[in-house]
């Protein structure tokens, strides 16, 4: 390999480095000896950090725990890193010097776990290492474990414009397919943009994924929880690239994040529970009435008013098999209940039930399996 390039390499990540002024102290800038005389197939692209960098800065003077996010206590939180395990592809996914997307995008999912483990979430990642995992894998992580958010923690790429550099937020499909989609992507857009504050806006930075492929990502498609997928910036632009390597703009953008996601928590997070059928069976000796609970994701705060109703009515909704159904629901207890056509056949249905609380929060996992047995 020609030295000329190696000492280039070496030469713009020092340029880099110097190219973003921190918010506190940082550890020792060293650039970190490449793994490959390639820059295009190193690893470990990325300046050193302790261990405990973000967990010895969270709740500081430059990254403050506010009040509200005591309301992530208790939340299931899956996060993705994108990619891993690619380093032997040459110059796939890394920026024009080497500094590989994978590496950042754990590195900030790992400081993104330690602030919302300070708050009382429980937090879990996808990879821990430099790992490869399918699209499918990714979300059945988050699937099994039950989360309540499931979020894929990526960075931007464009060929040939490396002048571009925003931030998008990604949902599945279209804007009816799940609402609490747009939820999770609206707070998490927010909180990027008044992290990184990049110059460069998008018309419209919540995207679908159906702009990319028909059929969408897979790994929000394989999702069942509520689901985004973050392009925080884009690595293909030089500047940005060395300031990803960054340990402190990796926390700053973490904290953006974090606080997006105490935001929403602080919103309330809607969701529905079916208590009749408890085990979603309708039988010939079952009633033909589903019940549901209703939780605007507030009401259990007791706080002043807490009686009256914080679901909006005119939103609430209700699908059988995709079609829209009649309900009645009181205010009473937040009892929504169906009835189900006496012509239904045998064998599994949807239901899906949707509402918006006074914050305008959709319901986190609105689907329900109901199976109806023969002689119904």
């Amino acid at each position: 390999m020609n030295k000329s390039i190696v000492v280039l390499f070496v030469l713009s990540a020092m340029v880099g480095s110097l190219m973003i002024g921190c918010k506190s102290s940082q550890p020792s800038e060293q650039v970190m000896t490449p793994t490959s005389t390639d820059p295009l197939l190193s690893t470990n692209t990325l300046i050193e950090a302790p261990p405990d960098f973000a967990k010895q800065r969270i709740d500081s003077e430059d990254y403050p725990v506010p009040p509200y996010a005591k309301y992530l206590q208790g939340i299931k939180i899956c996060l993705d890193p994108g990619h891993g395990g690619d380093a032997s592809q040459r110059g796939y996914k890394r920026g024009s010097n080497g500094v590989r997307e994978a590496e950042f995008n754990l590195r900030v999912a790992q400081y993104l776990r330690d602030f919302l483990e300070y708050s009382g979430a429980e937090v879990k990642l996808t990879r821990e290492e430099d790992t490869d995992l399918s699209l499918k894998d990714r979300a059945e992580v988050a699937n099994q474990w039950g989360a309540d958010l499931f979020i894929a923690c990526h960075h931007n790429a464009i060929d040939n414009k490396p002048q571009v550099n925003h931030t998008t937020v990604w949902y599945h499909n279209g804007v009816d397919e799940r609402p609490s989609d747009l939820d999770l992507a609206r707070y998490l857009c927010q909180g990027l943009f008044d992290a990184l504050a990049l110059p460069e806006v998008t018309g419209v930075p919540l995207k679908s994924d159906q702009l990319m492929y028909p059929e969408g990502f897979g790994v929000l498609r394989a999702a069942k929880v509520t689901a985004a997928l973050t392009e925080s910036s884009f690595y293909t632009n030089p500047e940005e690239e060395q300031r990803l390597r960054q340990p402190e703009y990796n926390l700053q953008e973490a904290y953006g994040i974090y606080l997006a996601l105490a935001r929403y928590a602080a919103a309330g997070l809607p969701k529905a529970k079916l208590l009749q059928p408890q085990d979603g069976i309708i039988s010939a000796n079952t009633p033909r009435t589903l019940e549901f609970e209703l939780d605007d994701g507030l009401r259990s705060r007791k706080s002043w008013g807490y009686e009256r109703s914080m679901i909006l009515s005119s939103s609430i909704q209700v699908k059988l098999d995709g079609q829209i159904v009649p309900f009645t629901f009181t205010n009473d207890g937040y009892r929504l209940t169906m009835e189900l056509p006496a012509d239904l056949i045998a064998g599994e249905h949807q239901v899906e039930v949707e509402f918006q609380n006074m914050y305008k929060n959709s319901v986190l996992n609105p689907f329900f399996t109901i199976k109806v047995e023969s002689g119904f």
